[in-house]
């Protein structure tokens, strides 16, 4: 994706905050209602952006670290966490994901909003089997996308959004357009693939308010062993 165009959309990302806080609510914490993490558990929000999820699950009860490569996103995320006064703020880590080796163990909670699709085919499957990889034994994943409702709208979706005649695709920030079931199909893959351990898949679906063609698929992958 194309990091000067993420940066400048921090201060639209931050007036949305207190609206994506409270829709938390309604699509996170009925999820995390169903996982086995314990208060206190390590969590890992990736591509944080100016930090909603990450208080989010702060006041859920966990230890948080939030992973961006943009400084005025992560800038705003400390902000945003100095006015919550929480007693257990967030760690935020300025890092690319991709390039990113932690130091601790692997985390209890792995979410990821919004982030496998910024990656093209097939690098999406790549990054779906890297988040798993940071997810330590009788944890969770939290992998969510919109999808579109058939596979002609996500087609259409993709071509209107698109280069332009001669604009290289860098200039873009890059987003895949899923169906339910294409998106389901990355995760599993990714999740029967990983080498050791049993994995299970169970899909959370919603719809997104104000485009009745496009759900928000959170897929839950847990790590049984």
């Amino acid at each position: 994706m194309n990091e000067t165009t993420y940066e400048i959309s921090a201060r639209h990302y931050s007036d949305r905050a207190a609206e994506r806080l409270a829709g938390a609510d309604r699509w996170l914490l009925p999820i995390l209602t169903t996982l086995s993490s314990r208060p206190g558990a390590r969590a890992l929000d990736v591509g944080c952006a100016v930090g909603t999820n990450s208080v989010y699950l702060a006041k859920q009860g966990y230890e948080v670290t939030g992973l961006d490569f943009s400084r005025r996103m992560l800038g705003a995320a400390r902000t945003a966490c100095r006015e919550t006064g929480l007693d257990n703020p967030p760690t935020f880590v300025l890092q690319d994901f991709c390039s990113w080796v932690p130091e601790a163990e692997p985390f209890d909670l792995v979410l990821a909003t919004a982030f496998v699709h910024l990656f093209p085919e097939p690098l999406d499957r790549t990054i779906t089997d890297a988040l798993l990889s940071h997810v330590a034994p009788g944890g969770s994943a939290i992998i969510s996308t919109t999808v579109e409702a058939n596979h002609s709208q996500a087609l259409r979706s993709k071509h209107e959004e698109g280069p332009g005649p001669g604009q290289p695709l860098s200039d873009l920030r890059w987003r895949n357009h899923y169906t339910r079931e294409s998106f389901q199909n990355v995760v599993t893959e990714a999740s029967v693939s990983r080498p050791g351990g049993v994995w299970s898949v169970e899909e959370h679906v919603s719809r997104d308010p104000g485009r009745p063609q496009k759900f928000w698929s959170d897929m839950v992958v847990t790590r049984i062993g």
